[in-house]
């Protein structure tokens, strides 16, 4: 296989030509840790920090469980710890002095190398004995093979933007955890009537779970084939993983919303308002007995109840339906969800805009840890990364919506992806980056589409067929893989008005043929620009634009483009001016 021209091949990999392969004893200083003796451990704070595995690693950064008088081994402040025995590889920054114990060691290096342990975390032993061990001693550890930029200058910069990232994505997580801290407060006052809202001062009334919940058995809803689908109807469970997966049964779907779905043995509980079936009988299926309650408002309360587990056994009939709850009257019970609803709407934009920094961070780090994208050097190459960042999340999650939802339609390929593309970024108003130019299908975003097909490529969420037609023209299909399912969840996490208007769209766009899908992204386009200019607009002047576009235009006839116009009035597909001037090339 040819190697690009710029890269080499070497032992570990292909990398640029002005990088090196190093062992990490050449790149940095190891110190292998030594445990002390258990009897000096101590919560007194007598002596320095013990770090001793993965259990003294959080979030990137060591924590505190024990002390130790006695000092073996010691790190200071800055250095990269390192997990050397069971889990080997994972990394994190000492965020202060500390004894290292011997499932860990510390590496004093630079943050380039930092960010380079992290990349290189889920296949660390691939780069050593090439199967999963459960530990590594100093010769192996000394031993490992990097590639790295042989310029300092190029390490620093690439740990600037990669610790610009973290440092936002730290700012988030602390952030969602302030919120989700306000929002338990709020509910332990609200819920409990210890603050009440203004304009009530009724009594509570006392009732037991079970007057007001009423339960079903999910029998007739256990889903057939657990071998599940990409889309479909949701397969769920009432603990932390929710959504099992998908099924194209339709016979016996779940369909009165919404409901609690309750874990008859861990009374894990959840709040349902979708279609749904399930895997399992063992959970129960709540519902309100009568309109006097909010069964939103009966679910955050149970998210109070401290239940305690004792053996295996079912427990909403003989144990949890018998709790007692106070509750107001159903005017404040609607009041009070709906303040815990907003603020738990606004946690899920922040959790949205976590998950997507966090593909951001994925997608960066397989650019600039591999070479793929420099950032010395080249005025042009650091102008790319800017632009490949602001467009990394989005485009890549909407980019595999679309062929998850597209796939097999009329005229489907990869001029139908961009005209997609280009709809949903104009009309939902998501600015996925880059700039279009007038070519001859209609808005183009070459930067935007490479950029896709690379990610595509990159995650492997889609699959992409070039195959030559009879005049050597290459002609792209995009196909959805299993892997699909995991932008089916990002997705979820977008706000409901933004899935819901993606979704309308890809609905009409999903019946129209090429060539409308080519006729209304061309007039969108000169429609808005319209709208930004400030100029009139009417039909007439709106095909005068169409087909000044490009020579290719006239291909359709104007009965044909009239129609598309009155078809994106008909459905609504109105610009609001949102977006760049698209110009010519």
């Amino acid at each position: 296989m040819e190697t690009k021209k710029g890269y080499k091949q070497t032992e570990i990999g292909i990398i640029p030509e002005d990088w090196e392969v190093k062992r990490l004893g050449e790149i940095g200083i190891i110190t292998m840790g030594q445990s002390p003796n258990s009897d000096g451990y101590n919560n007194e704070r007598r002596g320095l920090p013990l770090i001793q595995g993965n259990a003294d690693i959080e979030n990137r950064e060591t924590i505190i469980r024990f002390y130790t008088k006695q000092i073996t081994k010691r790190a200071n402040e800055g250095d990269i710890i390192l997990t050397v025995r069971a889990p080997v590889g994972n990394v994190a920054k000492a965020k202060f002095n500390c004894c290292l114990g011997r499932g860990v060691c510390a590496i004093k290096g630079n943050d380039f190398l930092f960010h380079l342990l992290v990349f290189i975390e889920l296949n660390w032993s691939n780069l050593s004995t090439g199967s999963t061990f459960d530990s590594i001693n100093s010769t192996e550890l000394s031993n490992v093979k990097l590639f790295l930029p042989s310029d300092f200058l190029e390490q620093s910069a690439i740990a600037s933007v990669l610790s610009d990232m973290d440092e936002y994505i730290l700012s988030l997580e602390r952030l969602i955890a302030k919120k989700k801290a306000i929002k338990q407060g709020t509910m332990q006052n609200l819920l409990t009537g210890k603050v009440r809202l203004k304009g009530f001062n009724g009594e509570w009334v006392e009732k037991k779970l079970g007057e007001i919940l009423d339960y079903e058995q999910p029998t007739n809803y256990i889903v057939k084939n657990t071998e599940y689908v990409t889309n479909g109807i949701p397969v769920l469970t009432a603990g932390k993983t929710f959504i099992l997966g998908y099924t194209n049964e339709t016979d016996n779907v779940f369909s009165e919303l919404p409901v609690i779905i309750f874990d008859d043995f861990t009374t894990a509980t959840q709040f349902v308002n979708f279609l749904f079936k399930v895997k399992s009988s063992a959970m129960k299926i709540l519902k309100l007995k009568d309109k006097n309650f909010n069964l939103r408002f009966i679910f955050e309360r149970m998210q109070m109840v401290d239940f305690p587990l004792s053996d295996h056994q079912r427990y909403w009939i003989s144990e949890y339906s018998n709790i007692l709850f106070k509750v107001p009257s159903l005017k404040e019970q609607n009041q009070i969800s709906s303040i815990l609803s907003d603020m738990d709407t606004e946690i899920e934009v922040l959790q949205a805009k976590l998950n997507k920094a966090k593909l951001v961070k994925q997608g960066a780090m397989q650019e600039l840890l591999t070479g793929k994208i420099r950032l010395v050097n080249t005025s042009l190459q650091a102008q790319n990364i800017v632009e490949i960042r602001a467009i990394s999340v989005d485009a890549h999650i909407i980019g595999c919506y679309i062929v998850n939802k597209l796939y097999c339609s009329k005229g489907w390929g990869r001029t139908k992806l961009q005209k997609s593309i280009h709809l949903i970024d104009y009309y939902c108003q998501l600015d996925f980056g880059g700039k279009y130019i007038r070519n001859i299908a209609g808005p183009d975003n070459q930067l935007l589409m490479n950029h896709i097909d690379s990610k595509f490529k990159q995650l492997r969420h889609v699959r992409i067929e070039v195959k030559n037609d009879d005049k050597g023209r290459k002609h792209y299909n995009y196909i959805p893989t299993t892997l699909i399912t995991e932008i089916e969840q990002v997705f979820e996490d977008y706000p409901t008005e933004t899935q819901k208007t993606i979704n309308d769209l890809l609905g009409k766009i999903k019946k129209m043929d090429l060539a409308r899908a080519e006729i209304v992204s061309t007039l969108y386009a000169v429609w808005n620009n319209r709208i930004i200019k400030g100029q009139p607009i009417n039909d007439d002047l709106l095909l005068g634009d169409f087909y000044d576009w490009s020579e290719h235009k006239s291909d359709f006839s104007q009965d044909l483009v009239l129609r598309g116009l009155n078809y994106m009035r008909q459905e609504g597909i109105i610009p609001v001016g949102w977006g760049k001037y698209i110009d010519k090339k």
